[in-house]
Parts: structure tokens; sequence; C-alpha cells
């Protein structure tokens, strides 16, 4: 069968940087994150948060991006998709660089004027050569025909502004909290500005932050199950988490489309979560963790629009806030819930998920019809373009990923031709196998399987099916 997109149509693969850019070189190794010291924590790894593998024994990606982005234009891609490490540009703090900050009566920034000194400080700061490796990425992606949709934003801090384990023994007592912190949106958006007057321009398209949720969600809410940094477990402090990220959105979104004159987005993973039954109950909790895990940071970043009190209806509504040119999803699985006094999620939710019936290796649940059943709630709610800016399957024998593609991309087709959803490109997650944080490198997701001994990249077969159908032949 041949698999019908629109001409115009985005094809292209996915990486970030901290998942793929160490391991060739002293150079690609680079130290100064919060995600780096937490999987490289002694006591983190033994207490089983992390998997104990080591990111700087990763990809290479720094050096050896000509090579994979040819890999990815042999695919019949037209576009890459890839991101900055901040703390690369940043490696000593931002504090002193003068600002212009306009902050409501808490405190919180609602908008950033630079001064005509901000970006000399900013420069005088920035490691100009790391600044220089990415710009040198942008244009050989170019020269190659694939545009750059760049990711402003994909999880790791500088450890200047994130002191994880500290963070993990006591939140309260410690002093660099991350995402926890006020001054950590302000120091974005001096990032985001610097960022947008030097490469800005360059990229094709701009992503602000990668899956704000998921930060905020696996790193406090279920930071013990999920192992991501700070690894604590209380609902309050995700919620805050989410209200500032959706203040960095707000500043970076405005900067971004000041000084790039392009297309800006933010991205969200909503997994499709289907009641069990008909049953009433399982119909409404099924919604309530929708809203709980995707729409209520939606609404914030986009409309301005905040719950405080969790009630299912907005408390606040700050004007002038927000905005998107798009939303980018990024779909795996579907989360089959159930309504349960016995069992709770988060230990505030009186929901069970059921085990999943088509498993990939990270036991998620393969479900294509998802993708297109999440493309149209999220088009309907916010009536913007779409970007699937991440879709992939955890398979290290490469036994599903063919069948995953083929499947995913047929209810995709049918989300725009048969839905009338505007959906603008695909990315398929992830052109090379990667370091996927705390389950390390055991989670295989390349279309190129990679040897990590050798960095030696080995074509997988379902490579030939992506191929073939952005390519427009029949599959």
């Amino acid at each position: 069968m041949r698999i019908r997109f629109p001409d115009g149509f985005i094809w292209g693969t996915a990486i970030s940087a901290f998942q793929t850019e160490m391991g060739s070189s002293g150079e690609s190794v680079f130290t100064g994150t919060d995600w780096f010291t937490w999987a490289n924590d002694m006591d983190i790894i033994r207490e089983g948060l992390v998997s104990g593998d080591r990111p700087q024994e990763g990809d290479g990606f720094w050096d050896l991006y000509e090579e994979d982005m040819k890999r990815a234009k042999s695919l019949g891609n037209n576009a890459i998709r890839m991101s900055i490490e901040w703390a690369r540009i940043f490696r000593t703090p931002t504090f002193d660089v003068d600002a212009n900050f306009e902050r409501r009566g808490e405190g919180e920034p609602i908008s950033f004027s630079p001064s005509p000194e901000t970006f000399r400080q900013m420069q005088s700061i920035a490691d100009l050569d790391s600044l220089k490796h990415y710009e040198k990425m942008i244009d050989f992606a170019h020269s190659i025909g694939l545009k750059v949709f760049m990711t402003l934003y994909h999880w790791p801090l500088p450890i200047w502004l994130h002191r994880p384990v500290e963070c993990h023994r006591d939140i309260l007592k410690a002093k660099e909290r991350g995402w926890l912190d006020l001054r950590t949106v302000e120091e974005f958006a001096k990032y985001s500005y610097f960022i947008s007057k030097t490469l800005g321009p360059k990229a094709d398209s701009w992503e602000t932050i990668n899956e704000p949720e998921v930060i905020a969600i696996n790193g406090y809410i279920l930071g013990q199950e999920s192992g991501f940094p700070p690894g604590i477990n209380n609902v309050p402090l995700g919620f805050r988490v989410e209200r500032n990220l959706a203040f960095a959105h707000n500043l970076a979104y405005k900067i971004l489309k000041k000084f790039t004159g392009r297309e800006v987005g933010i991205g969200t993973a909503p997994p499709y979560f289907e009641p069990a039954t008909d049953s009433p109950r399982d119909v409404e909790i099924a919604n309530t963790a929708r809203y709980l895990n995707n729409e209520w940071i939606l609404n914030a970043a986009i409309k301005g629009e905040f719950d405080n009190n969790l009630s299912g209806n907005p408390d606040e509504k700050i004007k002038d806030f927000g905005g998107t040119d798009y939303v980018g999803i990024d779909y795996y699985s579907r989360m089959r819930v159930r309504y349960s006094e016995e069992k709770s999620y988060a230990g505030v939710l009186p929901m069970e998920i059921l085990p999943c019936e088509n498993c990939s290796d990270f036991n998620w649940d393969i479900y294509p019809e998802g993708i297109r059943k999440v493309t149209g709630w999220i088009y309907r709610a916010y009536l913007k373009p779409i970007y699937i800016l991440e879709n992939g399957i955890a398979d290290r024998e490469d036994r599903m990923r063919g069948n995953f593609i083929k499947d995913h991309l047929a209810s995709l087709s049918a989300a725009i031709y048969s839905d009338n959803i505007p959906v603008r490109g695909y990315f398929h997650w992830s052109l090379i196998d990667n370091f996927e944080w705390a389950d390390g490198f055991s989670m295989r997701f390349g279309l190129y399987r990679v040897d990590y001994g050798t960095k030696e990249r080995i074509r997988r077969n379902s490579a030939e099916i992506y191929e073939k159908i952005c390519k427009g032949e029949e599959v």
C-alpha cells in the first residue's frame, strides 16, 4: 500500500543534545548539567533511580553529526529535529547580566526587555566555540537539504541552576532548585534572548520547551518511579514547576517571535488515555488523567489560563500571556485506565493503569489509533497546526518497529484526510539509539543501531520502511 500525505509535508527524524552528543571525544563530553551529575552519582545509582549507564559513553553526535545527518537524508527526510544544550553555551552563571523584567505581585516574571548591554554581557560569558559548533551543525544540515527544527530546551539544566542530588536529599533546604525557582525562569529568558539573536534566524522552526509536563511529573510527582531528577514525589511542587515552565514558555515564545521571524511552538507528550470500560467512573477518570497530564500545561502556556486548585476549571487568567504557532505532539502509547478505590496514581488520583496489551520493550502499549485521537483533540482544543515531533518504539530486536511505523503513519494520514487535521510534519524518534534518561542505553529507539564500543551505526531493517513512506513509495 501507499500511505498518502500532502505535498510539502515535513519528514524527519529526531534526536536531542544530551541523549546523543557525548562519547566520541573529550570535547564531546560535557559535565556541566544536572542530568550528567544525576546519572553519574553513585548514591543515586545505588538507590536504583538510574541505570548506572554513563551518558559520556554515548553516540558521539557532537563529532559525528555530518554522517548522521547524511543518514537522515538517505531516509528521504527533508528535516531534522535537534536541540541545544543550554549549559554548553553558558557554563557559568548569567545572574549578573543586566535584565529588565516586569514581575507580577509574587515576583513571577511576565515580560523581559533586554537593555543595550544585555547581549554584550551575555556574549562575554557565552562559550562561543560551542555556539559556533551548533551553527556548523545547522549550516551542514542546510547544505544537504535538511531543514532544522530546533528545540531550545530539552531537559538538562546548567548545574549552577539545579543541584539535583542535594534537592533529592532535601528539596526545602537545597539552594539551586531548578524549575522550582523563579530565578531559573529568568535565566531561561536570558538564554532564549541570546540564542534568538545568534542561532535564531538560522533554524527553520523553534520549539521552546520539550514536554514541560514530563519535567514536572517525572521529576517531582513520580520521581521515585521514573528516576528523573530530583526524584521526589510531591504533587504541589510538581504543579508549581509546571506553572514556572508556563512562565518560561511565555517569555521564550515572545522573545523568539520578536527576534527570529520563525514559527515557534511548544511540545507535549500525550498518551491516549482510554477508559477500561464505558462506565461513567472509568470515563471520568480517563478524562481527568488527560486533563492533568497534558491539558493543564497547554491551557497555561498557550492561553494563560491556570487551574491552581486542580478543579478542572481555570481560576486565573493572565492577559497577553503565552501563545504558540503550532503544537508539537510526542505520541508513543495508550494508557488503559480505570477508576479504583484500592489503588491510586501519584498517591492522589483514584486510578489504576492496566498492563499493556501489545507491549514495546518499555512496556508501553502500542496503539496506532491513538496518534489520530490525540492529534484530533489537541487540534480541536487549541486550533493550531500540528507537528508530530516524536513517535517511535523501544524495540531492541527490531521486530515491531516496521509495523509500528506503517500503522501509525496510516492512522496519521487518516487524521489529515478524514478528520481534516492540519498536520504539517512527522519526526520519527529516533534517528539513532540514544541515552534514554534514567534507563540508560537499554531502550533502543533508533532506526540505526549504535555499537557503543565502536560508535558504528548499523541500519535496521525498519529504516527501509520509513524511507519508502517518506519517498512516497509502496510498503
